[in-house]
């Protein structure tokens, strides 16, 4: 199946890939929504009956920021978008004057929203690049956003996403370090400690980072508890042409092991989409080749997917778990339960 990326000229629209992730024809966060050229990148949480995502906008020429839009329970429809940024340059919680972007939002049993973020600094080694760092942000309403910190200060990371907290003390935190995913833990329930920043659980397959199929990895959506483990969906990257703006992006599902997140059950051995480099670019485009997401749902018997076309609008994609866990190689759940499990 992969090598049909590289050798199918005549592939069929992404939007028609048989037995994959299915997007909404039309996007659900576009240039429109909040009058920036470019948006992308939204994490997503249920709340009080409907969909909020936070997503990224911004113009090429300026730092990006956070804003928001409320859906309606149907997941496409806008009912409500913000008029400024609520996290980032021209928001209350500024979190890094430089920029703050690609959140994921995790519900906690006290009634918290926390939100990781990447926020961005000058990097003082390397002149004229930013340090990307983890910032924590947390919500209860939506309208009051609180920075708790940044967990690994000077460490370059990003794509960072917490898991929900459980009955267990332990708090779990994945993020990258280039080229691989990490985890991290603490006993901290204030998440403002982290001892130590972990270590790598996910590498980029060898035998793809070869054929020239990805170069890193990273957290994709906030981890989501099933009765199998904890389920993500998480991407690989690479640069094809940095100087003509062309990237590949792909999607993967993992699953973690529910007791020890440190042990990763099963990876996907295709990904669940892909763009069509080349067919899927124009003119409003930031960058082709991408496809990326910063959150999911489990709705009954379907995993949504809000992904980021070429960083630059987002749309819903829908997969039956049914399939989701068969390219995990795990069978359906007896009596065909598929939603998540109560933490």
């Amino acid at each position: 199946m992969i090598r049909m990326i590289q050798t199918q000229p005549a592939a069929a629209p992404i939007l028609e890939q048989p037995h994959l992730l299915t997007l909404s024809e039309e996007p659900v966060l576009d240039p429109g929504t909040f009058g920036k050229p470019y948006v992308l990148n939204a994490g997503v949480a249920d709340y009080g009956g409907s969909i909020i995502l936070l997503s990224r906008a911004q113009a090429a020429d300026e730092p990006s920021s956070v804003w928001m839009a409320v859906l309606e329970p149907d997941g496409l429809t806008v009912r409500e978008a913000s008029r400024r940024p609520v996290l980032g340059p021209g928001s209350e919680c500024v979190v890094s004057p430089h920029g703050v972007e690609d959140v994921r939002i995790t519900p906690m049993r006290d009634g918290r929203y926390i939100i990781t973020a990447n926020s961005l600094w000058p990097d003082e080694e390397h002149a004229g690049w930013w340090l990307p760092q983890i910032a924590i942000v947390q919500t209860r309403d939506f309208e009051h956003f609180d920075l708790v910190g940044f967990p690994f200060p000077g460490l370059a990371t990003k794509n960072a996403t917490l898991f929900p907290d459980t009955e267990r003390p332990e708090r779990y935190l994945l993020h990258r370090v280039q080229p691989d995913i990490w985890l991290a833990s603490t006993l901290d329930p204030s998440l403002k400690e982290w001892p130590e920043p972990g270590h790598a659980i996910m590498k980029p397959p060898p035998e793809l980072v070869e054929a020239n199929f990805m170069r890193w990895i990273g957290a994709g959506s906030q981890p989501i508890l099933t009765e199998r483990g904890w389920f993500m969906v998480y991407h690989s990257g690479m640069w094809i042409s940095e100087e003509h703006g062309e990237k590949l992006y792909m999607l993967w599902l993992a699953l973690l092991d529910r007791e020890d997140p440190y042990r990763v059950l099963a990876r996907s051995r295709e990904p669940i989409y892909w763009p069509l480099v080349g067919n899927s670019h124009s003119d409003e485009d930031w960058y082709s080749g991408v496809s990326f997401t910063c959150g999911a749902l489990i709705r009954e018997e379907e995993l949504w997917v809000y992904v980021t076309l070429n960083d630059s609008r987002i749309h819903l994609g829908k997969m039956p778990m049914r399939t989701a866990w068969q390219m995990l190689d795990r069978p359906t759940p007896a009596g065909g339960d598929l939603a998540p499990a109560p933490v």
